[in-house]
């Protein structure tokens, strides 16, 4: 797989996608159109919505996954489109959207406010893998009032940790905690100050005059989910702390973590609807 690293700000337009599929597939276009293989983006899909029932996904108005979701639940990695897409999240049996986001197609990143709609430079890419959480929206919209959830895109580096070791990202989706720590239980920390809907050790990228710099690391407006190597065992435990006082937060399921040499792991927090009680979900990222 291509260095994520490495790709210019310019692949990302949809225009350009076939550059970045050539780039180590020199042959694609040299082809007959029968013969090529399909296109597509392969996204893992995560449930990280605090309420009980279970969701479906979409791009723009096909449904990605074929059993629901449950909560803090995820797929495999699934084919989906590539460049400008509309993801779409429905609850259970029913259509209607409870969340809708176009990701790729923007010159800038656009918080979603009361007064403007998110918008996002970089959607999935061509034979790239990615992950799609959907999370609670901290706050609601009044421009976007049916959007009751948010979804968070990354892309997902499944380049091998060095030997004995895992790869860990770490996200807070966990409303209640806002800015916290993951740490070693009473040990060294692991990530710090990461706030409500972001990942530990992501780094805002400017963007001025409607442009990011050459090489972006990540692939994204901001290197959203990188990974970070720790050692690997069985009967690990890990804890949350908050950020400023560097109290322990009761977090379930950070202890006793196997993390197996080799694989790739996301861990989130968040809490049931209306509850305060914070949990700890561990996926595993690798193929």
């Amino acid at each position: 797989m291509m260095k994520l690293n490495s790709i210019k700000t310019a692949l990302f337009v949809v225009a350009h996608l076939p550059l970045l599929v050539a780039c180590g597939k020199n042959d694609y276009l040299d082809i007959d159109a029968s013969d090529r293989p399909a296109l597509s983006a392969k996204v893992k899909f995560v449930n990280a919505r605090p309420a009980a029932t279970a969701v479906h996904f979409w791009d723009f108005t096909r449904q990605v996954t074929s059993t629901a979701v449950v909560r803090n639940g995820s797929t495999a990695y699934l084919d989906t489109q590539y460049g400008k897409v509309q993801f779409n999240l429905t609850e259970g049996a029913g259509t209607t959207y409870k969340a809708s986001y176009l990701f790729g197609g923007s010159a800038n990143f656009v918080q979603e406010s009361n007064s403007a709609s998110f918008s996002g430079p970089n959607g999935p890419i061509a034979t790239f893998y990615h992950t799609l959480f959907a999370v609670a929206k901290l706050k609601p919209s009044t421009l976007n009032p049916g959007n009751t959830d948010s979804l968070v895109l990354v892309y997902d580096d499944l380049a091998a940790p060095s030997a004995g070791k895992v790869k860990v990202r770490f996200a807070n989706f966990a409303v209640p905690a806002r800015s916290v720590d993951l740490a070693y239980a009473a040990g060294a920390l692991v990530f710090t100050g990461v706030g409500y809907g972001a990942f530990g050790d992501q780094t805002v990228i400017p963007y001025t005059g409607g442009k990011s710099p050459d090489n972006i690391p990540g692939l994204s407006w901001k290197t959203l989910g990188p990974f970070k190597e720790l050692n690997a065992g069985a009967n690990q435990n890990l804890e949350v702390r908050n950020t400023t006082s560097g109290v322990v937060i009761p977090v379930a399921g950070l202890t006793g973590i196997n993390l197996e040499a080799g694989k790739l792991y996301t861990v989130f927090i968040n809490n049931p609807v209306g509850d305060s009680n914070l949990s700890a979900t561990v996926i595993v990222q690798s193929l």
